[in-house]
């Protein structure tokens, strides 16, 4: 009998300031503690900018507007039979947040259990902090590379627990 697949789609955020770009510290369980780019699943029917706004502001506590669709991570794992599709986009403040004397916004992770610490992080630490490529490829290269320039808008993770995968390094490694 064959296993059944779980097939979810994610929506990410990229949200920069001060050239430190948010982070969020997930709790998934088996596989510990792990940081990502805010975002989530989505939820039946919903479509990905309106699940990026709604778990933007679970995880993080900020309104943020969906802005431009950059790269699509596709990645999945004969491990868990798990296959996630996530579109990554830009975000944008909604333009009545206040912010502190750093021109930051004031975040915080209490709405979701699931998320146990929400930090900025200067650009050129993220590898320091997100270990799949899976859920950093993308976005080290568009920090890098910036958006007109980036190598490529599809990243493709046949197994995102193999040990053939390169760590991420900064700046990343030419494609």
């Amino acid at each position: 009998m064959e296993t059944e697949w779980k097939r979810l789609n994610v929506s990410q955020g990229i949200l920069i300031i001060n050239q430190k770009v948010l982070l969020v510290r997930n709790d998934y369980g088996a596989s510990g503690l792990l940081w990502s780019l805010p975002g989530g699943r989505l939820e039946p029917g919903e479509q990905h900018e309106a699940a990026l706004i709604r778990e933007f502001k679970e995880e993080t506590g900020l309104d943020v507007l969906a802005d431009e669709l950059l790269y699509i991570n596709d990645a999945r794992t004969e491990r868990f039979h798990s296959h996630f599709v996530s579109c990554v986009f830009t975000v944008k403040l909604a333009p009545h947040l206040p912010l502190d004397a750093n021109g930051e916004p004031l975040i915080s992770c209490e709405e979701d259990s699931v998320v146990k610490q929400v930090h900025f992080v200067p650009i050129t630490e993220v590898v320091q902090y997100i270990s799949l490529p899976s859920l950093g490829e993308g976005l080290i290269n568009y920090l890098y590379y910036g958006n007109t320039h980036m190598p490529k808008r599809y990243w493709c993770y046949p197994e995102y627990y193999s040990s053939d995968l390169k760590p991420l390094t900064w700046p990343p490694t030419p494609q």
